[in-house]
Formats: C-alpha cells, structure tokens, sequence
C-alpha cells in the first residue's frame, strides 16, 4: 500500500534532472554522491538514502512531498490520512522489501559458498605442490577457519536491522548473543548497519581467496620469511581485513 515505485520514482528524478539541465554527474555533486548512484536511481535499481530526500528534492526544485508522491502536485493542504500515509512512506521507503531481501540473503549465501569452494581448491593445490598438511594447517588453517566463521556469521546469522535504542544513542558496541564486536569511533545505526554487513562479508570473502595466493608467491620469493614469520604477520592483517571494510562503511553511512 504504501511502497514506492523505484522505476516510476526514477523516470521522475531523470524527468526533473533533464528539466534543469543537469546530467547524472552534475546532481550527484549537489547532493555529494557518484554519478553511478544517481545512475541506479533513476534506472529503478535503488532508492536514496532518507536523508538525502532535503537536498534531493531542493536540488530539483521540488518539495519532499513531490518527490515521495513521484508527481507535481498542487500546494493545497492534504487531508490527515495523505499526510499519515506520506510520513508511513518516509520511514518505510528505503528499507528492503521482501523479495529485495530474499534476492541479497541467497546472493550472499552464493557468494559464501563459491568462496568456500575456492580456498578447498587452493588449499588442495598447495598440497599437490609440495606442501604438506602440517604446514598448510599451521600457516594457513587457522586464519580461514576464522574468515569462514566471521563470514558465515554475518551471512546467515547476523540481524537485518538494529534495535530501536541504536537509532536513539551512541553505541559502538554491536551485541548479538554471544556474539560482541566493539568499534571505538563509530556509532552502529540502521542507517549504516546493511553497508557495515556486505563490507565484512566481502572482506572476509576476498580475504579467504587471496590468502593462499599470497602465502604461495611469499614462499616462492621469500621462503624464510615465509617459514619463521608468516603466521605472525598475518595475525595484524586478518584485524585490517575484518574492521577495515566495516570501519570504511560506517563513515560513509554514519
């Protein structure tokens, strides 16, 4: 009842966007974004985030109220259930519908699972190369078990959306069951909790899939380095691969 057409709210933006002359580059810069998601708008892919309906809107020259009704619209008092449904469509237009979330939960769990295949493979292939399992396990195992952990975890397990206290304070601890993750210097919200989620899936994904290649080139040039220090270097590098996405994201959305 009260969803936003992406693909009516786009023709909209791009109608409003070429009215004033503006290409995809020039309204991304009013409203301190890239062309590309300017770009996903008005292809109907995405809609933006809630807090740039006000410079979106002011960048068009229309009203909030235009852009959510996706129409020009005479300024006449609505009565009180437009108004209701209007402000049920602010709070609710940006989140996920149903099939949106089903679509990203099984692009994940894909992703997850091509990952896992690929470092069985790699790790495989380190043993047809010479490595034996004692040198794999120690050097190797360890870390992509607890990239695998991570990953899976907020794959599968971790919630869509943050209870309502995180909107309302300053939290910077995440707590999920047993689960507990601190971030100094960042605030989780609903507004930056979905970034801060596909940043750690992808990091740890790539990470899992790039760590035997490394340790593979690290032995070819550097073989004592790789046999007295390499499982201690990678210790401070599993850390920058798990919080660095997640930190990058929570600026970006905070």
């Amino acid at each position: 009842m009260y969803e936003i057409d992406k693909e009516k709210f786009g023709e909209f933006v791009a109608g409003l966007r070429r009215e004033r002359g503006m290409t995809q580059k020039e309204l991304a810069q009013m409203v301190y974004l890239s062309d590309k998601a300017v770009s996903k708008w008005e292809r109907g892919l995405s809609m933006p985030d809630i807090t740039l309906l006000i410079p979106l809107s002011q960048a068009l020259g229309v009203s909030v109220t235009e852009l959510l009704e996706c129409q020009r619209m005479e300024q006449a008092a609505m009565d009180s259930s437009h108004v209701e449904e209007l402000m049920h469509r602010v709070i609710t237009y940006s989140e996920e519908t149903p099939a949106e979330r089903h679509r990203r939960r099984r692009q994940e769990a894909a992703m997850f699972g091509a990952s896992l295949a690929a470092v069985v493979l790699e790790l495989l292939g380190l043993r047809v190369l010479g490595y034996s399992w004692e040198v794999i396990c120690l050097n190797l195992l360890t870390y992509e078990l607890l990239f695998l952990f991570f990953c899976a975890y907020f794959c599968f397990f971790a919630k869509d959306t943050l209870p309502e206290y995180y909107d309302e304070y300053k939290v910077d601890a995440y707590s999920d069951g047993i689960f507990r993750m601190n971030m100094p210097g960042i605030h989780f919200n609903n507004r930056n909790w979905r970034p801060i989620k596909r940043a750690a899936i992808r990091g740890m994904l790539i990470s899992a899939v790039a760590l035997p290649v490394l340790y593979f080139f690290c032995g070819l040039l550097f073989p004592v380095f790789v046999e007295s220090a390499f499982v201690f270097v990678c210790l401070p590098l599993f850390f920058v691969a798990l919080f660095g996405p997640m930190y990058a994201a929570a600026r970006r959305y905070e």
